[in-house]
């Protein structure tokens, strides 16, 4: 059968054609197609809303690389950004202002503009789209300081991409360490002390603004980033922002009663007596982790509570902390020998490794994996090796004494959601306690190895009921704490509450 010429000629080049069409609708900006994953979070200060968001990579330099992707942020300063699947190591994201972006102060609980002047980056040592990044004062402080470590890392070595992550590690943990805050990248809602310091910085661009000069946070963020350079209080620099810092934290302590007002003394304690800054020419690695073991204690017929422990590891200066993955992935960040993994599903084999770290950023090789099958059982099972002898003679079966002194502090997020931060009266038992579990309305809602927790976020003018028990390492839990109801304030300052929450 004849086709005529003209349908031959369409013919012909709708065939040479359909190769590029297929490249044209190839996946999105990824390079050879591969698909698109997400990097997400907040930009805080409070929520920045309607700025501009961008993800490059991050060069050796510490300098901004290739743009990745970009987006807006929400109304509640949350951002995710589609960027090609294949980018794996260092990233920075770069939140600036634009026309009609704002954020909410902390001071004085209303909108503020966020200026094209204004713009706040933060740097990823190797990016996991399962872990959401903060973008942040503090994550710009730590952003500008990398370059520094990086001048000193190059007088020693050469800059590759393990040492750039080292460098990260670093700045982030030295600005970390400044404001008393555990993890600069995760959300401030789950720290009373990030929270804190974002009201003091806010306070203090607060004041800047009083002469009526000053009209972003510009003026604010050069003095925070000057004092970063070189942490000595003998420095003019850092004795300026001292003076800032100060004035500014007397009076968010004074406006925010309560775990705030603690939170800012502590913070103004380390600011004025600093710890020393490490020495980041330093490359020496600490030495592994020895002695992994576990003991696992069941929560309810699903779930099990993983408590793990270890030797501390040695440094040619000092370890500065140690991080803890399950299955591969970091699921969290201690400066102890101790870490909870709470809750896991039971009867599931995961594997644990640790890796410490020093105030340079060097990393350890990571320990040997301990392998953990939580037990779905009422009593615990060391893991490290096999029960003997008769079971019931070795196994602890007192819990500990119910927590006494409950007390809540709720701040305000946005204009309808706050968060709880709760603080309590440490239990006893006739071995040790181990941790505490946190209810809200009758569903736990954490789990916590200190005296104090913060429920991130929940809505405001709502009366919640909390109660707290206390555990073991053997799986024995208290009775429930005093339940303590709390209804969280809509305005800008917390409200220290140890019993019903007032109007």
């Amino acid at each position: 059968m004849c086709i005529p010429w003209k349908k031959q000629v369409v013919a012909v080049l709708l065939l040479l054609c359909l190769p590029l069409i297929f490249i044209g609708c190839g996946g999105g900006g990824g390079g050879g197609g591969g698909g698109t994953r997400i990097i997400s979070g907040i930009a805080v200060k409070g929520p920045i809303m309607g700025a501009l968001v961008s993800v490059y990579r991050l060069q050796l330099n510490g300098s901004r690389g290739a743009l990745l992707g970009s987006g807006t942020t929400g109304a509640d300063g949350n951002y995710a950004v589609k960027i090609p699947a294949s980018v794996t190591g260092p990233v920075v994201v770069t939140v600036t202002g634009r026309a009609g972006a704002t954020y909410l102060s902390e001071s004085t609980n209303g909108p503020v503009p966020f200026t094209a002047a204004d713009s706040f980056s933060a740097v990823v040592d190797n990016f996991n789209p399962d872990v959401p990044v903060t973008v942040s004062p503090l994550t710009e402080a730590a952003f500008q300081k990398l370059s520094l470590i990086l001048e000193q890392k190059a007088t020693v070595t050469t800059i590759t991409t393990q040492v750039l992550q080292s460098a990260v590690v670093a700045a982030n943990a030295q600005v970390g360490d400044l404001f008393n805050v555990a993890d600069i990248l995760a959300p401030p809602a789950q720290s009373t002390a990030y929270q804190a310091a974002l009201m003091v910085i806010d306070q203090m661009i607060v004041d800047s603004k009083a002469g009526g000069t000053v009209t972003d946070t510009t003026a604010v963020m050069t003095v925070i980033n000057q004092a970063i350079a070189d942490v000595n209080p003998a420095l003019p620099a850092y004795q300026t922002f001292v003076d800032v810092f100060t004035t500014a934290a007397a009076q968010v302590a004074v406006d925010n009663p309560g775990a705030i007002a603690a939170a800012v003394v502590s913070m103004t304690a380390q600011v004025t007596n600093p710890p020393l800054e490490p020495n980041f020419a330093d490359i020496t690695a600490p030495s592994a982790v020895t002695g992994l073991s576990a003991t696992t204690a069941a929560i309810d017929s699903t779930t099990s509570t993983v408590v793990l422990t270890w030797t501390a590891a040695s440094d040619n200066n000092a370890v500065a902390g140690y991080d803890v993955y399950r299955d591969g992935a970091k699921i969290g960040t201690t400066t102890t020998t101790t870490f909870i993994d709470s809750p896991v599903t039971s009867n599931v084999t995961y594997i644990y490794t640790v890796v410490a770290f020093d105030a340079a950023g060097n990393f350890s090789s990571a320990s040997a994996p301990l392998s953990v099958k939580p037990n779905q059982a009422s009593l615990s099972v060391t893991v490290t090796g096999q029960l003997s002898g008769d079971l019931l003679a070795q196994l602890d079966l007192s819990p500990p004494t119910a927590p006494t002194g409950l007390a809540a502090v709720t701040t305000a997020i946005t204009g309808t959601t706050s968060s709880v931060a709760l603080s309590w009266n440490a239990s006893t038992d006739n071995v040790g306690v181990t941790g505490y579990d946190v209810f809200r309305d009758g569903v736990k809602v954490g789990t916590t190895a200190s005296r104090s927790f913060t429920d991130a976020s929940v809505t405001s003018a709502i009366t919640y009921s909390y109660t707290v028990k206390a555990f073991d390492a053997a799986g024995n839990r208290s009775a429930a704490s005093a339940a303590l109801p709390v209804t969280p304030n809509r305005p800008s300052l917390g409200v220290t509450v140890s019993g019903q929450v007032t109007p």
